[in-house]
């Protein structure tokens, strides 16, 4: 009776030794797992990194080219202006000249 119960706790002890080795197999390999999961993760987070360091460098590329066509834009819009003061300098001079011409066409006649 005692021989049984010396194999029964054998065969228990046994039993809970192979349940520890599977648990540790398992744990090890879901150690390993997570191991490249973080890895992956990791690089994915520099590549993201890296992108949104793309990303600020090219909104201020493009800041710094609105702030060029913003400059341009006051320079174009000066330039429009001046114009249009020339045009209306210049429609003025031509109805004065023509004026003069039509008084001197008066004392002709």
């Amino acid at each position: 009776m005692q021989q049984l119960q010396h194999m029964q706790s054998l065969t228990l002890l046994e039993e809970r030794i192979q349940a520890a080795v599977e648990l540790i197999s398992y744990l090890k390999s879901e150690k390993k797992r997570l191991e490249s999961e973080t890895s992956r993760l990791l690089e994915t987070q520099r590549g993201l990194e890296r992108q949104a360091k793309n990303l600020e460098d090219q909104v201020e590329t493009l800041q710094l080219e609105k702030d060029e066509l913003a400059a341009s834009c006051e320079t174009l819009r000066a330039k429009q202006e001046d114009w249009q003061r020339f045009e209306s300098d210049r429609e003025e001079i031509r109805v004065r000249i023509d004026s003069m011409l039509a008084k001197f066409e008066e004392l002709e006649v």
